[in-house]
């Protein structure tokens, strides 16, 4: 732990924070831990978030989103935002300290199957609360977890990224630039699954968090940012307890569910996860051992999930596939082309591309016919190559 001597940061009202403790750091953010003095002399503990200094500009921009959720969070479950002030030309947003430690100090090892279950229920409990307020995270991973392993509680942070809304559709960005963590995304999540983010991205992650607690590693590692998402999109996971053999086959077998590519076949809530983990602490408190039992019995949404699995298009895709497969293969271009009236699913059959082009790290461009473009010379061209003005067109 790094104490940070210096000049404390001064708040125009007379608030100012002293004595930094960093608890943890990535590439977009420091979190420390601080005093915040008041003018009456009165000294309160808080957390305090900074931006990396070489995403400053990006970075500030999520700190303002996160104070913004202040509302929205609880200090029962999160660490609830106070105040934004500015450092100079970075922000420096100030949360609640509900206490505890980063659950990051914790990765590295195995822990022990109690000691697992008190932190993951209290933690999938967190997740659930987060989900009832129509929230996603986008970020759950241990750094983002604060835990007190003596009085079982467990607060969310790490709120930058957030979404307030229940599903929302992802487009391949360069690996540098998406916005989460690498090791901790659900597939959909890196934009090349072709299905939309939602609430159950976030129990990827709660997966991917589990098993690192439960085996001291991660599911999923590489050197190379397109190599990880490779993995996360078309690699099976090895399971837990192939790994530490003293894993409880049933708490394997979670994180398994947890960790599949389809969001349709994961846990759908929380609340399940929560409740089945519950199951597994009774068992082991009563017998040191967990019966298996069937998983998710109580995995029951609260809205309409419509799955966006393609129905019918089985042979298209698989010409599109064996296309690009021979174009790797041989290094001979080839044209393809799709038709059909508007509104048939054309750009979702185009899209099931995205897994196949990630590890020859080949690029996909895109641009439709647009009836209202019409008059505009090789409109669906300009859209696909950037650089190309047209008056008119919406650019990515």
């Amino acid at each position: 732990m790094t104490l940070w001597a210096g000049r404390p940061s001064i708040h125009e009202n007379g608030v100012y924070l002293d004595k930094y403790q960093t608890l943890s750091e990535d590439r977009e953010r420091v979190l420390c831990r601080a005093w915040r003095v008041h003018d009456d002399g009165a000294r309160e503990p808080v957390l305090v978030v900074l931006p990396a200094a070489e995403r400053s500009s990006r970075s500030n921009d999520r700190l303002t989103h996160e104070y913004e959720l202040k509302d929205e969070l609880d200090r029962a479950w999160a660490a609830r935002p106070l105040e934004l002030l500015g450092d100079g030309d970075r922000a420096m947003l100030v949360l609640e300290d509900p206490g505890g430690e980063p659950l990051d100090r914790l990765a590295g090892r195995p822990l022990e199957t109690a000691q697992f279950l008190r932190i993951a229920i209290p933690l999938a409990a967190a997740l659930r609360r987060v989900h009832e307020r129509g929230l996603i995270h986008k970020d759950v991973k241990p750094a983002n977890v604060l835990v007190d392993l003596a009085g079982g509680g467990a607060w969310l942070t790490g709120f930058a990224i957030a979404s307030r809304l229940t599903r929302e559709h992802r487009l391949p960005e360069p690996p540098q630039v998406i916005a989460g963590t690498l090791a901790y995304m659900a597939p959909e999540q890196t934009g090349r699954m072709n299905r939309s983010v939602d609430s159950r991205s976030d129990l990827y992650a709660l997966g991917v968090t589990f098993y690192e607690l439960l085996t001291g590693g991660l599911p999923f590692t590489a050197s190379d940012p397109i190599e990880l998402i490779h993995r996360h999109l078309a690699r099976e996971a090895i399971p837990p307890r192939d790994r530490v053999e003293a894993v409880p086959a049933q708490l394997s077998a979670m994180v398994m569910k947890l960790l599949t590519k389809t969001a349709e076949e994961r846990y759908q809530t929380a609340a399940a996860v929560e409740a089945d983990l519950r199951k597994c602490l009774a068992a082991w408190e009563a017998t040191d051992h967990i019966d298996e039992f069937p998983l998710g019995e109580q995995d029951a949404t609260d809205r309409l999930i419509i799955p966006e699995k393609l129905y019918g298009r089985e042979r298209e895709i698989a010409t599109l596939l064996e296309a690009f497969d021979r174009v790797v293969t041989h290094s001979k271009s080839e044209l393809v082309l799709v038709t059909g009236h508007s509104g048939i699913g054309k750009s979702s059959v185009v899209n099931e591309l995205h897994k196949a082009i990630v590890l020859p790290c080949g690029i996909f461009i895109s641009g439709k016919f647009d009836l209202r473009l019409k008059d505009i010379p090789y409109s669906t061209l300009a859209q696909a190559f950037p650089g190309t003005h047209s008056p008119g067109l919406e650019w990515r």
